[in-house]
């Protein structure tokens, strides 16, 4: 199966602020303190740039006796056009069925 799952959420900040820590590590971080869902993240490789890569944690879902581990690796950063894609590598929707 092959499948893409986007996002999208309106937030009111200039969108330069908004994409200074969206483009960067520290998105991470901040959704980590933010949600519950979210109990790990780990830099694998890289410095934040194209070829990242990150291994990802999410609690367990209720009745769930597993955390949900994911890798994903950046594939394009475009700071002109405010564009960042990843791509899952590892766990995650794979384990799901989906395909690359």
């Amino acid at each position: 199966m092959f499948g893409e799952l986007s996002f999208e959420v309106e937030i009111d900040v200039p969108a330069g602020d908004a994409w200074e820590l969206y483009s960067s590590l520290q998105l991470a971080k901040v959704v980590q303190e933010g949600l519950d869902m979210l109990e790990k993240f780990e830099l694998v490789e890289g410095d934040g740039g194209v070829g990242t890569g990150l291994q990802i944690t999410l609690a367990p879902t209720p009745g769930g006796e597993e955390p949900m581990i994911y890798k994903e690796k950046f594939t394009k950063i475009d700071n002109e056009k405010r564009i960042k894609e990843a791509e899952v590598v590892e766990g995650g929707f794979l384990d799901l069925g989906f395909t690359l």
